[in-house]
């Protein structure tokens, strides 16, 4: 704040015109002595001295006053002399400073012994004004006296001293001036301080006016006003200085958005009367600072907020106990993060709603008397009687119905005041109400403050875009869209078209928001997956012992699942309930051969998923027209990013298995991996189903990954098919060597056909199919049809080793003939097998070839269970027929016949034979071994 003007007190005032009447007007003030001044309370003080030494004139020299003028003093007097006369002043000068020492502290000591009565004095004070008041409005109940038939006539001396009187309540206002308007700026009261700032300039025209033409002229009263009394003009160029200031302040005051519509109305009338503004650019200035209130907190609060956000708040900088400023970011609630934009949110909303409000209540005409409230104030200004003020101050408020009257009783001095004329006790400011500076075109008011509104709503946008990305789930973002909307309808209280743009920015915000949340949960669970699956294939293909399990489904299927423990201690029943509901899972996913590796892709992917459908359901809930159709535009937008994903995901299969097409085991392995991957995703997750696409894109991602799946099968079923037949062939001539082509006809296949069989067999059931019958039926016949195709051609160039045991062969090409014969007689082994049987049976016998037939059929009896992945599910009429022999029991496990009770026990393969010490070895041993 600046420093206040120096002001001159009334008593220097006194001193000074009784000084100058001492000297014109010798007699007036005869009474008092030329070296005093008598104050208003009757006490004697000594004149004050505001010249410097080295100006102060000396008195002629006389025997009393040995002191003479300085110039004759260094012309008249000796050196010596001269000495002596500043050792006396000196000396002089030293008793007067232990006199004031003496005086200052007795009277401080009257003081403090004072300050005990001052509540006293204040009640005392009070009541005496009570009583005051009492006693006025009981001489203002009374009638006025009758005027006197004669005039009185005043004397000269009378006359003379009203005069003065009335100079020194001009003067005296002029001195007050200052004071008192750094009291009204200081409590903002902009438009008492700008009237009182007005009223100082008439005065001071007052007493400066040069008319000769003018009675009241104060040079017809013998008094030169600017000659006698120079602090006159001093005074005012003090108090014309207020007048800026005064602006300025109230400039800066309409920054403020809480301030009320009557305050903001004084300001206003402060820069239309005091700075010359219209109506047209007071609003325009106005508007411009509420619009640099409204940047400088969005500017503020924007560049707050992100990672640092809290440390911005901080006046010590961020605060981070030792740890990182990301740590303390990442460990803020949902619950703050959302008070923190919605407190953000609802300042910059209500600045814009204040500032609309308060400009319609300000400029806006009202129905009732077709008058704004600032034209109100105005006609009530340039009113001349109070019958024609009524019509229009009954509605305006009563701190706006200023005048010079109920200004000036509020002054402390407004006892000195009376003595003012009435011309200035009655002024008022001169308001033009017929210019157009004094009205408010509606047109014009309507238009600005709707392109400030749009410019304030542009501001907006990208603050709140802005605070909503400190909003982390789709939740978040719509509990404060549902926060904001109800504070703009129930708040806020502006016109409807108003409402409406504010919400639908704040939708637009909060689908931005929502899609931006979308697009970052679906492209993290995209990476998430193909990490995941690389990993996993990595694991598979370096051969990863824990990774073993993984590679077979049905191996899986048979660990045995941690059993739920129970905490102790008094719990929920959630809590209590939640151990066996993560067993159950567990289960279900055992039985479902969705094994740890495949867990761990397909889980968070599907989380992902059911995470976002569960956002969008209970988030966006909503009855209203604007709830349906920002739901719907949401729908539109997040499909196209939920069927990107599905599309990657496919993508992210084909690259991971088009990146492992080597020949050897555990790439094999891997391969498989990404084939359960796909049917999995594609038949019993639950990802496709709740991720949210269309049904378009649903079928063309099942339609993919059935393709990988079957391209994929049917490498495995290539690897395989080669991989068993080389192992075959090499096995039987193994076998074959000291065979005797005369030997007897074998009552079994041979060993390398059922370990080939048998190797087949747990191929397929690694395969992972055993949920789906079907498919896992079209695996194997596809695989049998490729071995045996394959077999039979290399056979044309294996025949040697065919014809070393051709007996034993056709056994061999007898039972395959029989398991194709279970999928049907039509396919295209089934000729084969029989072309090639027909060359090897003509060296049989008829007997021979009779126990051949019944022979294959009994020994598939008994290894049916062994080769049940080869051997289709049995029909329901083979069901029925063996229920109806009496099989009942036995008719789930054998579909494909019972064997006889009568033959003897065969193996099924061929076992070594026991050692002589199998007896000796320890019982522990073996069942550990």
């Amino acid at each position: 704040m600046a420093r206040r003007a120096s002001t001159i007190s009334t008593t220097s005032l006194v001193a000074f015109k009784t000084h100058a009447d001492s000297v014109q007007s010798p007699g007036y003030f005869d009474a008092l002595p030329s070296s005093a001044v008598t104050s208003a309370n009757g006490q004697v003080r000594p004149p004050l001295r505001t010249s410097s030494l080295s100006t102060y004139s000396f008195p002629k020299h006389n025997d009393d006053n040995p002191y003479m003028d300085p110039d004759d003093l260094f012309t008249q007097r000796t050196v010596a002399e001269v000495k002596s006369v500043q050792m006396q002043l000196r000396a002089d000068a030293h008793a007067k400073q232990e006199e004031l020492r003496l005086m200052v502290g007795e009277r401080y000591r009257d003081l403090l012994q004072a300050s005990t009565s001052i509540i006293s004095i204040a009640r005392s004070s009070k009541r005496v004004i009570e009583a005051l008041q009492e006693t006025k409005e009981t001489i203002l109940a009374q009638e006025e006296p009758p005027l006197p038939k004669q005039a009185s006539l005043l004397s000269k001396e009378d006359a003379h001293l009203q005069i003065l009187q009335l100079l020194s309540a001009h003067i005296k206002l002029l001195l007050d001036a200052p004071e008192h308007l750094w009291r009204l700026i200081e409590r903002k009261k902009y438009f008492q301080a700008a009237w009182l700032f007005l009223l100082a300039r008439v005065v001071h025209r007052a007493l400066v006016r040069d008319d000769d033409q003018d009675e009241e002229n104060w040079s017809n009263q013998g008094i030169d006003v600017m000659g006698q009394f120079p602090l006159v003009q001093r005074q005012w160029d003090a108090v014309s200085h207020f007048r800026t200031q005064i602006i300025h302040k109230a400039t800066l005051s309409l920054r403020s958005y809480k301030a009320s519509p009557e305050d903001t109305c004084a300001t206003l009338l402060t820069l239309h009367l005091l700075d010359s503004q219209s109506l047209l650019e007071t609003f325009s200035i106005y508007l411009s600072q509420r619009s640099k209130t409204l940047h400088a907190f969005l500017g503020k609060h924007q560049d707050s907020s992100g990672p640092t956000a809290s440390h911005h708040a901080s006046p010590n900088g961020p605060q981070t106990n030792g740890r990182s400023p990301e740590y303390n970011v990442k460990i803020r609630s949902p619950k703050r993060r959302i008070r923190e934009v919605r407190q953000s949110t609802e300042v910059a909303l209500d600045t814009i709603s204040r500032t609309l409000r308060t400009a319609r209540e300000v400029f806006q005409n009202t129905p009732p008397s077709r008058h704004s409230m600032i034209s109100g104030v105005l006609e009530f200004i340039q009113s001349d009687t109070s019958n024609n003020a009524a019509a229009t101050t009954h509605a305006l408020p009563a701190e706006l119905l200023l005048t010079t009257q109920t200004l000036l009783t509020a002054l402390p001095s407004s006892t000195h005041f009376l003595l003012l004329p009435p011309n200035l006790r009655s002024y008022k400011p001169f308001v033009d109400l017929s210019s157009s500076t004094s009205s408010m075109p509606q047109e014009r008011f309507t238009q600005k403050l709707d392109e400030w509104f749009r410019q304030a709503l542009d501001k907006l946008q990208a603050a709140v875009e802005s605070w909503f990305s400190e909003l982390k789930s789709v939740q978040e973002v719509w509990s404060v869209r549902s926060w904001i909307r109800k504070w703009v309808a129930t708040t806020s209280r502006l016109e409807a078209y108003e409402q409406i743009h504010l919400n639908n920015l704040l939708d637009d915000m909060s689908r931005q928001r929502m899609v931006v949340i979308w697009k970052a949960v679906l492209a993290d669970a995209a990476q998430n997956f193909q990490n995941k699956l690389e990993s996993s294939i990595s694991d598979l293909v370096n051969g990863s012992d824990a990774n073993a399990i993984d590679a077979s489904s049905v191996e899986y299927l048979f660990v045995a699942t941690p059993l739920p423990t129970v905490p102790q201690g008094g719990l929920s029943p959630s809590l209590l309930s939640s151990p066996f509901q993560k067993y159950k899972s567990a289960l279900q996913r055992q039985i479902c051969g969705r094994t740890v590796s495949l867990d761990g892709i397909l889980g968070p992917l599907e989380s992902h998923a059911k995470a976002l459908q569960h956002d969008f359901s209970q988030a966006v809930t909503g009855d209203g027209e604007d709830t349906r159709i920002l739901a719907d535009r949401l729908r539109e937008a997040y499909r196209p990013d939920a069927e990107t994903l599905c599309s990657r995901i496919i993508d992210f299969l084909e690259s991971a298995a088009n990146s492992y097409t080597d020949s050897h085991e555990n790439a094999m392995n891997s391969l498989v991996f990404i084939s359960r991957l796909a049917d999995e995703l594609a038949s019993s997750s639950t990802f496709l189903s709740t991720i949210g696409c269309g049904y378009s894109a649903a079928q063309d991602f099942r339609t993919k990954a059935a393709a990988l799946d079957a391209r994929i099968t049917n490498w495995w079923r290539k690897y395989t098919v080669s991989r068993v037949a080389t192992n075959y062939w090499i096995s039987w001539r193994t076998a074959s060597q000291g065979v005797n082509s005369d030997s007897p006809l074998s009552t079994s296949p041979s060993a390398t056909l059922m370990r080939s069989l048998l190797s087949l067999s747990t191929s397929i059931q690694r395969l992972g199919s055993s949920r789906d019958p079907s498919r896992l039926g079209h695996a194997a016949h596809e695989t049998l049809q490729l071995f045996v195709i394959g077999l039979l051609r290399e056979a044309e160039d294996q025949a040697t080793a065919w014809r070393l045991h051709e007996k034993q062969a056709l056994w061999d090409l007898a039972l395959l003939r029989k398991l194709s014969e279970l999928w049907g007689n039509g396919t295209k082994t089934a000729s084969l097998l029989d072309a090639k049987m027909a060359e090897l049976r003509g060296k049989l016998r008829p007997e021979d070839i009779a126990s051949l037939d019944s022979g294959v059929s009994e020994y598939l009896s008994r290894t049916q269970v062994l080769l049940a992945p080869l051997i289709p599910l049995a029909s329901a009429s083979v069901a029925a027929s063996l229920t109806k022999d009496g099989h009942e029991k036995l008719t789930t496990l054998l579909s494909h016949g019972i064997p006889s009770s009568e033959t003897p026990f065969l193996p099924a393969l061929e076992l070594a034979k026991p050692s002589s010490r199998f007896g000796l070895l320890l019982a522990g041993n073996t069942t550990s071994h």
